[in-house]
């Protein structure tokens, strides 16, 4: 349907431990990490046709999967987990910017830098 329409955005949701080790386990970086790649490849064959494809790494974000894990807020730079919100507001960012393609957004709370 996005080829048909010349239009279309994919916004994946990678994970800060694409590029790091992470605390889940090899296997967990390694699917992210994948999920990096197939974004750029896609974003490649998709653009002329007017799909963009980028990809969202939300790092210590304030989910269920951070219950009872509050120590590791000391590792971010900005004091708190993100906000479910505020990934959405990048995922945002990305739907409404037909310019940016191929991309990571990192959401690091500034643990890292691109």
């Amino acid at each position: 349907m996005m080829r048909t329409r010349k239009w279309g955005r994919i916004v994946n949701i990678s994970s800060g431990a694409a590029r790091g080790a992470g605390s889940i386990g090899p296997h967990y970086n390694a699917s992210k990490a994948a999920m990096e790649g197939m974004t750029r490849g896609y974003a490649a064959r998709l653009v002329k046709e007017g799909i963009t494809v980028n990809a969202v790494a939300p790092s210590l974000i304030e989910t269920d999967m951070m219950k009872g894990q509050s120590e590791l807020v000391s590792r971010i730079p900005v004091g708190r987990f993100g906000t479910a919100e505020e990934v959405a507001q990048a995922v945002m960012l990305l739907v409404n910017n037909p310019y940016m393609t191929g991309q990571t957004i990192a959401m690091s709370g500034g643990m890292a830098f691109n």
